[in-house]
């Protein structure tokens, strides 16, 4: 079953076109397309900004998220952060410094790879 990765871009003004960018340069993905979704925030009918949530299946999907979010970021001229959260709490955050830092990319990578990799969460 996928697990669903909540992203937020901050700062959060104007967020929408923001979210939007993001899920646009998501659903270029192939591997990624059709797990990629906007919804409105949860016990919301409409109004404020859309939830970027990404469906990810396993851990070859969860690297090529965060390499796509690196991407994305990398091509930013604006100073923003991506958060990575999952409901029972994990979270992970990169911003447009770090994503030129590989070695933060790569510890990125492993921290989502683990999040959603079952037998990697097991003590």
């Amino acid at each position: 079953m996928p697990e669903a990765i909540t992203i937020a871009v901050r700062p959060d003004l104007p967020t929408a076109d923001v979210q939007r960018s993001l899920a646009s340069w998501l659903r270029a993905d192939d591997r990624l397309r059709d797990g990629v979704a906007l919804t409105p925030p949860e016990g919301t009918s409409e109004g404020g900004a859309d939830v970027l949530r990404v469906a990810v299946e396993d851990a070859g999907t969860a690297m090529v998220l965060v390499q796509a979010v690196v991407g994305w970021l990398t091509n930013r001229r604006d100073d923003v952060s991506v958060g990575f959260s999952r409901r029972d709490g994990w979270s992970a955050d990169l911003d447009v410094p770090r994503a030129r830092d590989m070695t933060q990319v790569t510890a990125l990578i492993e921290a989502t790879v683990r999040a959603v990799t079952p037998e990697a969460r097991r003590p």
